[in-house]
């Protein structure tokens, strides 16, 4: 009887101990209860693991003694351009205060030259890298040095009318050079070249004096207008004038006054003859077309040498005098009666020349 409870307990006990899994203990394996108190016996053999390793006793102070980012800097400068050494791959090196963009050795450690688009400050005057070029305002390519160029105190012809380092003529009332090398006023001149009566029409006229200012003014040749009339067309309606420029003079290549305005040339004439040509030489009495009397329009008759088309001897038109010198006798006749416009006609077969102005 005892026996048999004793088997009932036992049976009881395994299926508790299978129900609550893998902790439950193995009787028949083991053959001994475990000890609940004391658990296994440690090893002394060190563990395995593939794992991580377990974090070192000073990781805590986040030091990696190969990491040296964390390293304070002496102040010494390393290795490389502006240490004061030349290194290889370098051509100088003299410093980092001396390595200058307008000294001897650039930040870069190169040497400076021509062409590097840095200004060396006593050897160049200018450095516009790929942009030197020996044109007028350029920087010449092989030497850095400036060009011809607007202020130099030299008139290059073809870009400038004039230079403020160059004085004009104050006996004539000069007019002064502006900062862009113009004067400050219109040109006008008289044509180098002789013309008949058959002009291609006035605007033919105005063509002709636009190709002969662009030897000298290419940049405004196309404002330049022949002083001329005919049946459609006058300089008092088809120059610019009135008070937008009442404070614009007219003058000669030379800067001399010739009137301080359309209107004053109108009112009062030219204070000088208008004798320099578009190829600075000077004339004196030589004729001009022109048809038009001294208020700048039209002679009011058909003697136009037919709108300028013509150059036959049985058709005219009017001229004036360019200009007369200062001793002549007819000095007098020439200003008072306006002659520089209007002083007898000829056949359209005449050589004359034009009086071609800015507009």
């Amino acid at each position: 009887m005892h026996r048999s409870s004793s088997l009932v307990v036992l049976v009881l006990m395994f299926a508790c101990a299978h129900e609550d899994g893998a902790g439950a203990p193995d009787l028949e394996s083991t053959g001994a209860d475990p000890d609940p108190t004391t658990g296994p016996t440690p090893s002394t053999d060190p563990p395995t693991t593939t794992g991580d390793p377990p974090p070192s006793a000073d990781s805590s102070s986040g030091d990696d003694p190969e990491d040296t980012t964390g390293v304070a800097s002496t102040g010494e400068v390393g290795p490389g351009c502006g240490d004061g050494v030349i290194d290889p791959g370098e051509a100088c090196d003299d410093s980092f205060a001396g390595n200058r963009e307008d000294a001897a050795c650039l930040p870069t450690c190169m040497l400076a030259s021509c062409g590097d688009g840095y200004v060396h400050a006593g050897v160049e005057d200018c450095d516009f890298g790929a942009g030197n070029s020996n044109a007028y305002g350029g920087c010449a390519p092989n030497t850095c040095l400036w060009g011809p160029r607007c202020g130099d105190g030299q008139i290059t012809p073809g870009d400038e009318l004039c230079d403020p380092g160059v004085p004009v003529d104050p006996r004539n009332g000069g007019v002064s050079c502006t900062p862009i090398c113009r004067f400050d006023g219109r040109i006008v001149f008289l044509s180098s070249q002789q013309y008949t009566g058959d002009l291609g029409g006035v605007s033919g006229a105005d063509l002709k004096c636009q190709t002969l200012a662009k030897a000298f003014d290419p940049g405004h040749a196309h404002r330049y207008r022949a002083w001329l009339s005919d049946a459609v067309s006058e300089p008092a309606t088809s120059f610019e004038h009135g008070a937008m420029f009442a404070a614009t003079p007219y003058v000669l290549r030379s800067g001399v006054l010739v009137a301080a305005s359309f209107d004053d040339l109108i009112l009062h004439g030219p204070k000088v003859g208008i004798t320099l040509t578009d190829t600075l030489e000077t004339f004196y009495d030589w004729r001009v077309w022109t048809h038009t009397t001294h208020e700048g329009i039209a002679v009011p008759d058909d003697h136009h040498c037919a709108n300028w088309t013509v150059n036959s001897p049985d058709s005219g038109a009017i001229i004036g005098v360019n200009a007369v010198a200062p001793d002549s006798p007819d000095l007098k006749a020439w200003t008072d009666e306006r002659w520089w416009t209007r002083q007898m006609e000829k056949g359209c077969n005449t050589a004359a020349r034009l009086y071609c102005f800015e507009n």
